[in-house]
């Protein structure tokens, strides 16, 4: 799949979408076990998702073009802070965002108080290669129904 061919499965009227940056190897966990999310930057935020992903609108993914550019302008190589994988997460406009569940355990020494469920992952991008992995579980692609969480 190429970038265009992704912008074209967005449903921006029945979905919000988010992204979520991380380092290369990182974007096929989260496809596979879902986002972690620690909670912990969450003063002054009144949903807990967005203490990891930012939205992603549809002026940012206008066309093949602007959303490249988009790509170009996040991808940062550095000691310290490597950004090679965007991981797009989908939500339906009804649960309001609202799509992080209970996790409240430890991981590799991290305690993670949420997790977005893999069923919302829509795939990942590298950024060096602009290649798109995209998540068999999702289930907001090509009109896939929608499951009931519970949601924190």
């Amino acid at each position: 799949m190429n970038l265009d061919d992704l912008l074209n499965e967005l449903d921006f009227s029945n979905f919000d979408y988010f992204y979520h940056e991380t380092e290369r190897g990182i974007g096929q966990e989260i496809l596979e076990r879902g986002l972690l999310i620690e909670g912990t930057n969450i003063i002054n935020t009144d949903n807990i998702i967005f203490t990891t992903v930012a939205p992603l609108s549809q002026d940012m993914v206008s066309d093949e073009g602007s959303f490249q550019e988009f790509l170009e302008d996040e991808k940062t190589h550095s000691p310290l802070r490597d950004v090679s994988e965007m991981v797009i997460i989908a939500s339906p406009k009804e649960d309001d965002a609202q799509i992080a569940i209970p996790f409240n355990d430890y991981v590799d020494g991290t305690y993670y108080e949420a997790i977005i469920p893999s069923s919302n992952i829509v795939g990942f991008i590298d950024l060096d290669t602009k290649e798109i992995v995209m998540n068999e579980e999702c289930q907001y692609i090509e009109g896939m129904s929608y499951t009931e969480d519970k949601h924190i």
